[in-house]
């Protein structure tokens, strides 16, 4: 009799012991997913929280909630447009800082006001190239914008603004150094992936 208990024990924890594990594996392969939807139904995109990546484009993405949809929609276009003046200010900000080390001085007044005006030109020429994407209304009005810029537009901002820097500077051995130190710094940048 103590040896058919022992049994019945030993056959009955087994099978909690294989059912539990079984069970444990199938819960822990379930990965509850979560969908976040919008105002009319639709799911939410990806690039609202991550970045959104396409050849020859670069995009962002901006918010605003305002007190109507249009209003909202202007604001989160204004929102990523200020995002891509921000990375095209960063590249630009990449020149100077490789043009000024190259050059080896940064008191020369004359470089830095041609570096300004590069910056101005490209911002200019940029933003004149920024596309809307795409629009996304959350459940609680707030609107989504992703715009983008053509890659090669800002590009083209940094040819013309260094055509125009190099009519800016006076001809003499120091501008035509400079203006060599400026053009490898611009050609460095327009190889890589900006």
């Amino acid at each position: 009799m103590k040896k058919t208990y022992l049994i019945l024990v030993c056959l009955i924890v087994a099978v909690f012991a294989f059912t539990s594990c079984a069970t444990a594996k199938e819960e822990i392969g379930k990965t509850p997913v979560s969908t976040v939807l919008g105002k009319d139904g639709t799911p939410r995109p990806e690039w609202v929280t991550s970045s959104f990546k396409s050849e020859g484009f670069h995009f962002e993405s901006g918010y605003g909630k305002m007190s109507n949809f249009n209003s909202s929609r202007k604001r989160a276009e204004t929102e990523s447009k200020n995002a891509i003046a921000e990375w095209v200010s960063t590249r630009v900000k990449e020149i100077v800082s490789t043009y000024v080390n190259d050059a080896g001085s940064g008191d020369n007044r004359q470089a830095l006001d041609a570096m300004e005006t590069i910056s101005v030109q490209i911002a200019e020429a940029t933003l004149s190239g920024v596309f809307t994407e795409a629009i996304w209304e959350d459940a609680e009005g707030g609107v989504w914008a992703l715009v983008g810029v053509p890659v090669d537009s800002v590009k083209a901002g940094f040819a013309t603004a260094k055509t125009e820097v190099d009519q800016l500077f006076k001809q003499n051995d120091a501008a035509a150094a400079a203006n060599e130190k400026m053009q490898q710094a611009i050609d460095k940048l327009l190889k890589s992936d900006l």
